[in-house]
């Protein structure tokens, strides 16, 4: 009897497409940094409001930056969101 695909196997087929990897990277990119963000603040023991307020944006603008489906990211954001965690932007091109 075959065993059923798993997630992991089908991923890793599709991501050999190159418009799907270039699909996935655009997607999956925003995804970690509102992981990323929401984790350091959790972590911090801060509330969205007290991100807001380090960073002079209203609370909506930080649930819209960990919004996983939603997440948009300007450079600059992240270099004030960087600071508000004492913490060192790093950008990788590779």
């Amino acid at each position: 009897m075959k065993r059923p695909a798993t997630l992991k196997g089908a991923l890793k087929r599709e991501l050999e497409k190159p418009s799907f990897q270039e699909a996935f990277d655009r997607e999956d990119i925003p995804a970690r940094l509102a992981l990323q963000i929401a984790k350091l603040r959790e972590e911090k023991g801060w509330t969205q409001r007290e991100l807001a307020e380090k960073l002079h944006v209203s609370q909506q603008a930080i649930s819209q930056l960990e919004d996983t489906s939603s997440a948009s990211f300007t450079i600059s954001t992240l270099q004030r969101i960087a600071g508000a965690f004492k913490k060192q932007l790093v950008i990788k091109l590779r």
